[in-house]
């Protein structure tokens, strides 16, 4: 075995010392932590919990109305179908936009619960699309199709939340 030159050496001792503080950078990163650990962004309460098929106000012009959702078969071209809900249903949308500027549907989004049961969007294929693309235009109103697959069977809770922008309305009722 041959021995190391005095030049290898100081080679060995420099890579050592700048992978140790490689290491010890990685590690030691309790000073960069916030002191405490509450959640940074808070879901906001719904502005009101409202039936199916009961349209709200929210202010500015724009109504919400959520129909009464109806069971569906999901084909094997909508998403996540390979969840193999226990009971999929598919209710309309329909925001009238009363305002005076263009609502944009990127604003706009729906998440479906039923008490302890995942639910999750059934989307992609039955005229079942989900949320338009192209802005609302004021004095407008727009009906969309959306579906939700849920590991719940008929009769259990139903719960939505819908948010357009700032405001969150909860729609509250039972699977079909």
């Amino acid at each position: 075995m041959k021995k190391l030159t005095r030049k290898q050496w100081i080679l060995v001792g420099v890579v050592a010392v700048v992978g140790l503080a490689i290491l010890r950078s990685v590690t030691n990163g309790g000073s960069d932590l916030p002191k405490d650990k509450t959640t940074l962004v808070e879901a906001a309460a719904p502005v009101a919990t409202i039936a199916f098929d009961t349209p709200l106000d929210l202010g500015g012009g724009v109504f919400v109305t959520v129909s009464s959702p109806s069971r569906f078969t999901p084909t094997q071209f909508m998403t996540n179908t390979d969840q193999k809900p226990k009971s999929a249903n598919k209710f309309s949308v329909t925001i009238k936009n009363g305002g005076k500027t263009p609502l944009d549907f990127t604003t706009v989004s729906l998440i479906a619960a039923s008490g302890e049961n995942v639910c999750f969007d059934v989307l992609g294929d039955l005229d079942i699309n989900g949320a338009p693309t192209e802005a609302l235009a004021a004095g407008a109103t727009a009906t969309y199709a959306y579906g939700v697959g849920c590991q719940a069977a008929a009769g259990e809770p139903l719960s939505l939340s819908v948010q357009i922008g700032e405001s969150k309305v909860a729609v509250e009722g039972k699977i079909a």
